[in-house]
């Protein structure tokens, strides 16, 4: 996955982290500005890259991001969904309520699953991001 950042800050030390700004995009691909339709621009992200080329501040850079994000993005947004589809159909004995509320658990303790895994990657150094190149 790539994005567009901007440099905000050069590190201390060489082979230091650059500092990069990334404008939020939604999900319809363009920045909100002109738009109006959604509740409001979101803010900027502020992260931390690692840059084999000179940069400079200012500079907008493209920046990628290992291949973790798409696997954690379907923990996220498809385990929850799972389990809750495991807990509704797989209990055909149950009641029409008793099927509901098993999908309903299941749907819950894939969130809890979500949550503890996304606690865990941010105390393991969270996602890496590397600048590819410069615009």
């Amino acid at each position: 996955m790539t994005q567009t950042a901007t440099v905000t800050a050069l590190p201390d030390a060489p082979g230091g982290l650059v500092e990069l700004t990334v404008v939020r995009q939604t999900a319809c691909g363009h920045s909100c500005d002109g738009c109006g339709r959604c509740a409001g621009r979101a803010a900027d992200l502020v992260i931390r890259a690692s840059s084999d080329i000179p940069v400079c501040l200012g500079d907008r850079v493209e920046v990628c991001s290992g291949g973790r994000v798409v696997g954690i993005a379907a923990l996220v947004y498809g385990l929850p969904v799972v389990l809750f589809l495991l807990g509704y159909l797989l209990p055909v004995s149950l009641t029409e309520p008793g099927r509901y509320l098993c999908g309903g658990i299941g749907f819950a303790l894939g969130l809890v699953v979500a949550v503890l895994c996304d606690r865990a990657v941010q105390r393991r150094a969270g996602i890496s991001y590397r600048i590819a190149r410069r615009l």
